[in-house]
């Protein structure tokens, strides 16, 4: 049963009252935005293997995975063609760390991107509204670089795979086992031919390292019974250092006395040079008058012997005196 003209009615009144209300909430919401607030940045992405691609005016900005903006504008920036400029804006006071970045991000596989700002440390402080945001690396862009280096690396190991099936590779190869297992019999038919010899080394072998550990056990008893005696002259050597080290210290001493002594025997002599000096001016002027009282004594005794000559000559001249004197 078709439904009545009022039911229609009734239900053409009802969606268009809701498609009132949705249109007067797209507009609230719409004005609301508009009216907000909101805090600009730049990014500069600059790194040509950087893709853009999926990232679109209108797609979220994220911090630490909680939507905080949205992107404004895209474009190539005019001072430098190599650089594309994206513009983003924040809800009004949230905070940037001078040292955050603006990675990209993927949004699952629908191939559409967004901007991820990492959240810095505080002691770096926070950007001021309109400063640049410098880009980070993007996980995807690392993931489809390195893919490419996996293939290339891929393509390279097949180049090689290729090489070595090749018809000449493979008689190259079979080759070389050939060889291979020639040496191995030559090898192993020398191993065999020397094995006596072989265990006649290994049995001299065991031999000597017994010996040797002999030795060792040996060396070590002597040096556990050497032990004490060691110990009695290492404290002999002791004691007898401590003594020359005494010995040494009166030594010291005896010099230091000795050189005292010295030092006042020259003072002495110092002072003893002037009156060495007076005495022998006195002995040279003692001397001298010395010198001329013998001679007057030589010149008394050659007249005493002149007249004793005289008397014994003429004994008369000592009553009537010498007239040759007067």
């Amino acid at each position: 049963m078709g439904a009545t003209r009022a039911q229609k009615v009734r239900l053409g009144a009802f969606v268009g009252v809701g498609l009132l209300t949705l249109i007067g909430g797209l507009i609230a919401l719409a004005g609301a935005r508009l009216g907000e607030e909101r805090d600009a940045y730049v990014v500069r992405y600059a790194e040509g293997t950087v893709s853009l691609s999926g990232l679109e005016v209108g797609s979220p900005v994220k911090y630490s995975g909680i939507r905080v903006g949205r992107v404004d504008t895209i474009r190539i920036a005019p001072d430098d063609l190599s650089v594309v400029e994206v513009a983003i804006s924040l809800t009004r006071g949230t905070p940037v760390a001078k040292d955050s970045e603006a990675s990209l991000g993927s949004m699952g596989i629908t191939g559409l991107k967004y901007i991820e700002l990492t959240r810095g440390t505080r002691q770096a402080g926070l950007r001021e509204p309109g400063d640049r945001i410098p880009p980070g690396s993007s996980g995807i862009d690392e993931l489809t670089n390195r893919a490419g280096e996996i293939a290339e690396q891929v393509s390279t190991t097949l180049d090689r795979v290729n090489a070595l099936v090749a018809p000449d590779m493979k008689d190259r190869i079979a080759s070389i086992l050939d060889r291979t297992d020639r040496l191995l019999e030559t090898l192993e038919a020398t191993v065999t031919e020397n094995r006596v010899a072989m265990k006649g080394l290994v049995a001299e072998a065991e031999r000597l390292t017994a010996e040797v550990a002999d030795i060792a056990e040996t060396t070590n008893g002597l040096l556990a019974r050497a032990a004490p005696g060691i110990d009695r002259s290492l404290r002999a050597v002791t004691r007898l250092m401590g003594q020359l080290e005494g010995t040494r210290e009166n030594l010291d001493a005896t010099l230091a006395s000795a050189d005292a002594m010295m030092q006042s025997a020259n003072d002495a002599l110092v002072g003893a040079l002037p009156l060495i000096d007076h005495s022998s001016l006195m002995v040279q002027q003692s001397r001298e008058n010395l010198v001329e009282a013998l001679g007057f004594l030589r010149e008394t005794a050659e007249n005493l012997s002149d007249f004793s000559r005289r008397v014994r000559e003429d004994p008369s001249l000592l009553l009537l005196g010498d007239e040759e004197a007067r």
